[in-house]
C-alpha cells in the first residue's frame, strides 16, 4: 500500500472549479467509483438478454438508474492491455502495452489527470497485475490489494516450481494425456488446491472494508475517484450440479489449467462445460453483492448521490466457445463482449440505454466530462470532451485478440492450426462482426442478430477480403503501432522472459 501527496489543480483545466453550491461540498465535482469485474462476459448478465444468466439484482437496479451499454467491447482479450486502453483512453495500437514489460504508462492515466484536479485517488485491487508494475497504478495516492507487485509465476508453489521446466509442457507429456487423459487428475491434485486457495485470499471482503476505512476518514470538501477490480469471476469455478449428475472424473477434469485444455486434442470434450459455467455464475454474483456492499458504504457516508459509478469488465471468460479456454485466446463474443452500465448523479442526465457500439476506450472521455460538470454522453455514448489525444471514433469498435499464452510455458507450435491461436482483430459495425487472423490475412465475417459465437462465418481469403480489410481495419492497423518495448521509460526485459513472450506472438 502506497501513498502520495496530492498536487493542486492546474489553473488552466477547463472547468477547475464549479459554480453550482455555495458551501466547498456542494460546489465541488462528482465522485467517480469504477468498479471492473474481472472476466465478467455480457452474454452472463441478464440485461444483455443471455440464454443463461447469473443473479445480478444489484446491477440491474444499478442500470435502471443510469445506462445500460449492450454493445459494449473491451479493448482486448486479457487484463494488461485491457485496462491501460480504459485508463488512457486509446487503443492498444496506440498505447503499444501488450506485455508484462513494466514501467510508467506511455500516457498519461485517467487516474494522472483526476489527481492534478485535487481529487483523491484511490485503487482497491484483487487482480496482481493492477500493483505489478505496469503503469496500471499511476496517479493514485492509495493503492490497496492483498498482494501487492507478485508476478503469476509466484502465485502458487506448483507455478514456481514447474515455471522454467521443460518437462510437465513437453509435446510428450501432452501426447500422454491425450492417449490417456485420466493422467491430467494428479496434475490437478497438486495444482488445483493452491490456485483456489489463492483466489480466496485475494478475494473475500477485504477490499470492500478497506474502502470503507478509507471512506470513513477522507475529508468530504474533496471529490474522490476508486477504482475497483474483484476477481472473483475469474478462473478456478466450484464445479455446481444445480441438477446435473456430474461424476469425480468428470469433476477433476473441470480442475483441467488452461493449457492443457488447448494444447491437448480432445481434451475439453471431457470438461462439464455446463457446470463449470453455473460455478462461474455463481461467481459472478458473489462480485454483484459487493458492489451492492459497496453502493451501501456510500448511501452510509452521504455520496451516494453525488458518485458517478461505472461497472465494466476487462475481458469475458469463454467456456469452450470456439475451442476458447477462458481468455487471452481468441476475439469470440464470450470474451469481447462485457457489461457495461454507468449511473452518475441526478443532475448529469444520460440516457437509458445505448444501443450503439461502444468501446471501454470512452470512460475516460465520459469521467473527464463528468469532472468537469458536464453529461458524460450524448444519446450515442459520444462525450463532449476526449480525454488525452483523442478519443476513438468512428462507427467501428475493435478488440485485440492475442495470442494463447500461460503464465509458465509458451504455446508456440502447438495446435498453431488454430485461430485462437493467432494474433487477432475483431471490428464490430451495426449487425456485422469481422475478425483479422494477422497471421494468415484471412477475414471472418458474420451478419445478423445471432449470436456470432455458435455460427460459421463468411471466410475471405487474403486476395478477396484485401477491401473489406482496408474498410476494417486500415486505419487500426497504420496507427501508432510502435511497441510497448520501444516506449520511453519501459523498462527492458529479461532475456528469458522477452524470448517467452516473443514466442507467443507479443511485442
Amino acid at each position: 500500500m502506497n501513498a502520495t501527496a496530492a498536487t493542486p489543480p492546474r489553473t488552466d483545466d477547463p472547468g477547475g472549479t464549479s459554480s453550482r453550491g455555495s458551501s466547498p461540498v456542494a460546489a465541488r465535482p462528482p465522485n467517480v467509483l469504477f468498479v471492473i469485474w474481472d472476466c465478467a462476459r455480457a452474454k452472463s448478465i441478464g440485461l444483455s438478454g443471455g440464454e443463461r444468466v447469473a443473479h445480478t439484482p444489484t446491477l440491474d437496479r444499478l442500470a435502471h438508474e443510469g445506462t445500460w451499454f449492450p454493445r459494449a467491447v473491451a479493448p482486448s482479450n486479457w487484463t494488461v492491455p485491457s485496462h491501460m486502453s480504459f485508463l488512457t483512453g486509446v487503443y492498444p495500437n496506440v498505447h503499444g502495452v501488450r506485455t508484462f514489460q513494466r514501467g510508467r504508462p506511455p500516457l498519461e492515466t485517467i487516474a494522472a489527470w483526476m489527481h492534478r484536479r485535487q481529487y483523491e485517488t484511490a485503487l482497491f485491487t484483487e487482480m496482481v497485475h493492477l500493483v505489478g508494475g505496469y503503469g496500471l497504478e499511476e496517479g493514485f495516492d492509495h493503492r490497496a490489494g492483498r498482494r501487492l507487485g507478485i508476478s503469476d509465476e509466484e502465485r502458487t508453489m506448483t507455478n514456481r516450481l514447474v515455471g522454467h521446466a521443460n518437462v510437465l509442457y513437453s509435446a510428450r507429456v501432452r501426447r500422454l494425456v491425450e492417449r490417456l487423459p485420466p493422467l491430467i487428475v494428479p496434475m490437478n491434485a497438486a495444482n488445483h488446491p493452491q490456485e483456489v486457495a489463492f483466489k480466496r485470499e485475494v478475494c473475500g471482503d477485504a477490499m470492500v472494508d478497506e474502502f470503507g476505512g478509507w471512506l470513513s476518514q477522507r475529508s468530504p470538501s474533496r471529490p474522490f475517484f476508486s477504482v475497483f477490480n474483484f476477481v472473483d469471476a475469474h478462473e478456478p469455478y466450484p464445479t455446481v450440479d444445480n441438477g446435473r449428475r456430474v461424476g469425480p472424473l468428470a469433476r477433476w477434469y473441470a480442475r483441467t489449467p488452461r493449457f492443457f485444455l488447448l494444447a491437448v486434442d480432445g481434451l475439453q470434450r471431457l470438461v462439464p462445460w455446463e457446470s463449470l459455467l453455473d460455478g462461474y455464475h455463481a461467481s459472478i454474483e458473489v462480485a454483484d453483492r459487493k458492489l451492492g456492499r459497496l453502493l451501501g458504504l456510500l448511501e452510509q457516508s452521504g455520496e451516494r448521490d453525488r458518485t458517478m459509478v461505472i461497472v465494466t469488465a476487462d475481458h469475458g471468460q469463454s467456456f469452450g466457445e470456439g475451442q476458447n479456454v477462458y481468455h487471452g485466446c481468441g476475439a469470440t463474443d464470450s470474451i469481447t463482449r462485457v457489461p457495461l452500465v454507468v449511473a452518475p448523479p441526478p443532475e448529469l442526465p444520460v440516457p437509458a440505454v445505448v444501443q450503439s457500439w461502444t468501446s471501454l476506450c470512452a470512460l475516460p472521455s465520459w469521467i473527464k466530462a463528468a469532472a468537469t460538470g458536464r453529461s458524460p454522453y450524448d444519446d450515442t455514448g459520444r462525450a463532449p470532451v476526449p480525454f488525452g489525444v483523442s478519443a476513438p471514433a468512428g462507427p467501428i469498435v475493435y478488440c485485440e485478440g492475442a495470442p494463447a499464452s500461460d503464465p509458465n510455458r509458451s504455446l508456440r507450435g502447438v495446435r498453431s492450426q488454430e485461430l485462437w491461436n493467432h494474433r487477432l482483430l475483431a471490428g464490430y459495425r451495426d449487425d456485422q462482426k469481422v475478425i483479422l487472423d494477422t497471421r494468415t490475412g484471412r477475414l471472418y465475417e458474420w451478419r445478423g442478430p445471432e449470436d456470432p459465437d455458435h455460427r460459421a462465418p463468411r471466410v475471405w481469403e487474403p486476395t478477396e477480403g484485401a477491401a473489406l480489410r482496408a474498410e476494417f481495419f486500415g486505419a487500426y492497423e497504420t496507427t501508432g503501432t510502435k511497441p510497448a518495448s520501444s516506449v520511453a521509460g519501459r523498462e527492458t526485459m529479461p532475456t528469458e522472459i522477452s524470448r517467452r513472450l516473443r514466442s507467443w506472438g507479443y511485442d
